[in-house]
Protein backbone atom coordinates (compact mmCIF):
# COMPACT_ATOMS: atom_id res chain seq x y z
CA UNK A 1 0.00 0.00 0.00
CA UNK A 2 1.62 3.41 -0.63
CA UNK A 3 1.02 6.41 0.65
CA UNK A 4 -1.22 7.32 -2.06
CA UNK A 5 -3.57 5.42 -1.83
CA UNK A 6 -3.27 5.49 2.53
CA UNK A 7 -3.76 9.22 1.80
CA UNK A 8 -6.63 8.46 0.00
CA UNK A 9 -8.28 6.37 2.12
CA UNK A 10 -7.99 8.62 4.92
CA UNK A 11 -9.64 11.34 3.16
CA UNK A 12 -12.51 9.01 1.61
CA UNK A 13 -13.37 8.07 5.64
CA UNK A 14 -12.85 10.86 7.29
CA UNK A 15 -16.00 11.59 8.26
CA UNK A 16 -16.22 7.88 9.93
CA UNK A 17 -12.65 8.49 11.81
CA UNK A 18 -13.92 12.15 13.15
CA UNK A 19 -16.71 9.79 14.51
CA UNK A 20 -14.40 7.51 16.29
CA UNK A 21 -12.79 10.13 17.65
CA UNK A 22 -15.40 12.56 18.73
CA UNK A 23 -16.28 9.05 20.21
CA UNK A 24 -13.03 8.33 22.14
CA UNK A 25 -13.20 11.88 23.61
CA UNK A 26 -16.57 11.63 24.53
CA UNK A 27 -15.60 8.36 26.90
CA UNK A 28 -12.84 9.84 28.06
CA UNK A 29 -13.77 13.15 29.06
CA UNK A 30 -16.93 10.89 31.08
CA UNK A 31 -13.89 8.27 32.28
CA UNK A 32 -11.89 11.02 33.48
CA UNK A 33 -14.59 12.78 35.49
CA UNK A 34 -16.41 9.69 37.15
CA UNK A 35 -12.30 8.81 38.19
CA UNK A 36 -12.35 12.20 40.14
CA UNK A 37 -15.56 12.44 41.66
CA UNK A 38 -14.70 8.34 42.54
CA UNK A 39 -11.36 9.54 44.13
CA UNK A 40 -13.58 12.23 46.10
CA UNK A 41 -16.35 10.20 47.67
CA UNK A 42 -13.56 7.27 48.03
CA UNK A 43 -12.02 10.07 50.92
CA UNK A 44 -15.42 11.21 52.19
CA UNK A 45 -17.09 7.88 52.42
CA UNK A 46 -14.09 6.09 54.38
CA UNK A 47 -13.42 8.92 56.67
CA UNK A 48 -17.14 9.23 57.46
CA UNK A 49 -17.44 5.75 57.91
CA UNK A 50 -14.05 5.72 60.63
CA UNK A 51 -15.40 8.33 62.33
CA UNK A 52 -18.94 7.12 62.67
CA UNK A 53 -17.42 3.57 64.29
CA UNK A 54 -15.08 6.02 66.52
CA UNK A 55 -18.18 7.72 68.08
CA UNK A 56 -19.60 4.25 68.16
CA UNK A 57 -16.41 2.43 69.96
CA UNK A 58 -16.49 5.56 71.64
CA UNK A 59 -19.75 5.45 73.14
CA UNK A 60 -19.49 1.96 74.46
CA UNK A 61 -16.45 3.28 76.80
CA UNK A 62 -18.86 5.50 78.55
CA UNK A 63 -21.55 3.09 79.95
CA UNK A 64 -20.69 0.18 82.11
CA UNK A 65 -23.25 -2.22 83.01
CA UNK A 66 -21.90 -3.02 86.35
CA UNK A 67 -19.00 -1.39 87.75
CA UNK A 68 -15.66 -3.05 86.89
CA UNK A 69 -12.58 -2.12 86.58
CA UNK A 70 -11.07 -4.99 83.76
CA UNK A 71 -14.30 -4.49 82.26
CA UNK A 72 -13.70 -0.70 81.28
CA UNK A 73 -9.86 -1.16 80.55
CA UNK A 74 -11.26 -3.63 77.74
CA UNK A 75 -13.34 -1.59 76.43
CA UNK A 76 -10.79 1.04 76.25
CA UNK A 77 -8.49 -1.25 74.82
CA UNK A 78 -11.35 -1.87 72.09
CA UNK A 79 -11.71 1.68 71.38
CA UNK A 80 -7.72 1.65 70.85
CA UNK A 81 -8.28 -1.19 68.09
CA UNK A 82 -11.15 0.59 66.37
CA UNK A 83 -9.51 3.63 65.92
CA UNK A 84 -5.91 1.97 64.67
CA UNK A 85 -7.93 -0.48 62.92
CA UNK A 86 -7.16 0.52 59.07
CA UNK A 87 -9.11 -2.54 57.11
CA UNK A 88 -12.30 -0.60 57.84
CA UNK A 89 -10.91 2.48 55.67
CA UNK A 90 -9.68 0.39 52.54
CA UNK A 91 -12.89 -1.32 52.57
CA UNK A 92 -15.10 1.92 52.74
CA UNK A 93 -12.82 3.93 50.59
CA UNK A 94 -13.29 1.29 47.86
CA UNK A 95 -16.93 1.09 48.64
CA UNK A 96 -17.29 4.48 48.07
CA UNK A 97 -14.92 4.96 44.86
CA UNK A 98 -17.14 2.23 43.43
CA UNK A 99 -20.68 4.60 44.65
CA UNK A 100 -19.19 7.85 43.09
CA UNK A 101 -17.74 6.13 39.84
CA UNK A 102 -21.36 4.88 39.16
CA UNK A 103 -22.96 8.31 40.25
CA UNK A 104 -20.97 9.93 37.67
CA UNK A 105 -21.44 7.23 35.24
CA UNK A 106 -25.59 7.52 35.90
CA UNK A 107 -25.30 11.51 36.23
CA UNK A 108 -23.01 11.41 32.38
CA UNK A 109 -25.53 8.85 30.81
CA UNK A 110 -26.26 10.70 27.25
CA UNK A 111 -22.60 11.90 26.58
CA UNK A 112 -21.40 7.63 27.56
CA UNK A 113 -23.98 7.01 25.40
CA UNK A 114 -23.80 8.61 22.38
CA UNK A 115 -20.04 8.17 22.63
CA UNK A 116 -19.83 4.05 22.95
CA UNK A 117 -22.70 5.15 19.72
CA UNK A 118 -19.86 7.09 18.03
CA UNK A 119 -17.35 4.96 18.74
CA UNK A 120 -18.84 0.94 18.68
CA UNK A 121 -21.58 1.85 15.78
CA UNK A 122 -21.08 1.87 11.83
CA UNK A 123 -22.28 4.05 9.40
CA UNK A 124 -24.78 6.40 9.91
CA UNK A 125 -25.59 5.38 14.03
CA UNK A 126 -21.93 6.20 14.41
CA UNK A 127 -22.27 9.75 12.18
CA UNK A 128 -25.25 10.28 14.11
CA UNK A 129 -23.59 9.74 17.72
CA UNK A 130 -21.00 12.11 16.86
CA UNK A 131 -23.32 14.70 15.96
CA UNK A 132 -25.86 14.23 19.06
CA UNK A 133 -22.52 14.36 21.05
CA UNK A 134 -21.45 18.22 19.08
CA UNK A 135 -25.26 19.16 19.91
CA UNK A 136 -24.90 17.76 23.49
CA UNK A 137 -21.59 19.88 24.21
CA UNK A 138 -22.87 23.13 22.37
CA UNK A 139 -26.09 23.04 25.21
CA UNK A 140 -23.56 22.18 27.91
CA UNK A 141 -21.32 24.57 27.07
CA UNK A 142 -24.18 27.67 27.13
CA UNK A 143 -25.94 26.17 30.00
CA UNK A 144 -23.57 25.33 32.40
CA UNK A 145 -20.00 27.07 31.77
CA UNK A 146 -21.12 30.27 29.89
CA UNK A 147 -24.97 29.97 32.39
CA UNK A 148 -27.50 30.43 29.86
CA UNK A 149 -30.72 29.45 30.59
CA UNK A 150 -29.48 28.18 34.08
CA UNK A 151 -31.38 29.59 37.17
CA UNK A 152 -29.90 30.35 40.09
CA UNK A 153 -32.26 29.86 43.20
CA UNK A 154 -30.02 31.67 45.56
CA UNK A 155 -29.19 34.88 43.69
CA UNK A 156 -32.92 35.01 42.30
CA UNK A 157 -34.20 38.80 41.15
CA UNK A 158 -37.13 39.87 43.04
Amino acid sequence: MSIRTALTSVTNNFTKYLAKGVGVAALGVVAYDSHVVGKLQADVYAKSGDANAGIKAFDNTQYLSSPSVTTSKLKNEVFKFELDSNIRSFVNSAIGYIKGFGTMLIDNVVPLGLGLGALLGKGKWSKGSAIGLGVYSVIKIFKDVLGFGHYNDLNKRF
